[in-house]
């Protein structure tokens, strides 16, 4: 339980520190800065989220100015994601999230571990009734 308590309390710590940005609009930022052209889909799938959720963040960040939707050169009806000036100034002046550093640290585990930690985080899940919801991006979700 102390190391689920210490993951929770680091990505609440830096939900609001990255200067008017949440750590998940940043982390998304810095995903996108490395797959620039990324589709909606894409982004989801690099960030280990939903469709629905890239989506939703992807709109906010729109809004704000840090990303820009352009038609793909070879296939009209794809849209392709590209920080604006104002998102690479962002992601520039961000340190790293905990989001980042999590998802390395899966990485470097070996393949059973990632598999077991899986398991085993899909059973807590379920064992808590928490299965249904879908999920959001961490302290980004509506739900706040």
């Amino acid at each position: 339980m102390d190391s689920l308590r210490r993951i929770v309390q680091a990505l609440r710590r830096a939900a609001t520190q990255y200067e008017g940005f949440t750590s998940a609009q940043i982390f998304v930022l810095r995903t996108l800065e490395t797959s620039e052209g990324a589709s909606i889909n894409d982004l989801a799938a690099l960030t280990h989220t939903h469709q629905s959720t890239a989506s939703e963040m992807v709109a906010r960040l729109e809004a704000n100015g840090l990303i820009e939707r352009r038609t793909a050169k070879d296939d009209r009806r794809r849209v392709e994601l590209y920080l604006s000036a104002s998102g690479r100034n962002v992601v520039r002046d961000q340190g790293r999230t905990p989001q980042e550093e999590i998802v390395d640290a899966i990485a470097t585990l070996t393949s059973e571990n990632r598999t077991a930690l899986a398991q085993g985080l899909k059973a807590l899940t379920e064992a808590a009734g928490l299965s249904e919801t879908v999920p959001q991006l961490f302290f980004e979700g509506s739900d706040q």
